[in-house]
């Protein structure tokens, strides 16, 4: 018999990884005083490990579309977390991202707090289940990035 789509192991990691997004969402509003959420969180990480990024390596990097990366970029400049200013990149015009002083202060509260959260759920899994799945998990991933071009938009 044919297994429906909500019973296919495709189905199954899309809704684990919005159950944990969710979760992490969650989390955050009630320990971290809402300061950021955490795709906010995951641009000032990304900005962090990657000073050099443009706004299009970062939407490709963090699986947003770069309108959808540019709207929380501005979220970000309002609340002074992080600065804009226009630079060159080859031949081109770019915003370089920069992280303020208040950016990485928030942020290292708000990494303390998701520490907590990743802690907590990290108990529950042993070591040994945890890379087996981020092997099984990479497989997938390799495998559907080798079958086709994928584009985040």
């Amino acid at each position: 018999m044919r297994k429906h789509c909500i019973q296919s192991l495709f189905y199954n990691i899309e809704q684990t990884a919005r159950v944990c997004h969710a979760g992490a969402e969650n989390y955050l509003k009630e320990h971290a005083q809402s300061k950021l959420t955490l795709d906010e969180f995951i641009i000032i990480e990304t900005v962090s490990c990657f000073p050099d990024i443009c706004q299009r390596d970062l939407a490709k990097m963090i699986l947003k579309g770069t309108s959808h990366t540019s709207k929380l970029l501005s979220v970000l400049e309002e609340k002074n977390f992080i600065e804009r200013p226009i630079d060159t990149k080859g031949n081109r015009i770019v915003r370089k991202i920069i992280v303020t002083d208040l950016g990485a202060e928030t942020f290292n509260f708000v990494s303390k707090v998701l520490d907590n959260y990743i802690k907590s759920i990290e108990n529950v899994i042993s070591k040994n289940e945890a890379a087996d799945c981020e092997t099984f998990l990479n497989k997938i991933k390799e495998t559907v990035i080798k079958s086709g071009n994928i584009v985040f938009e």
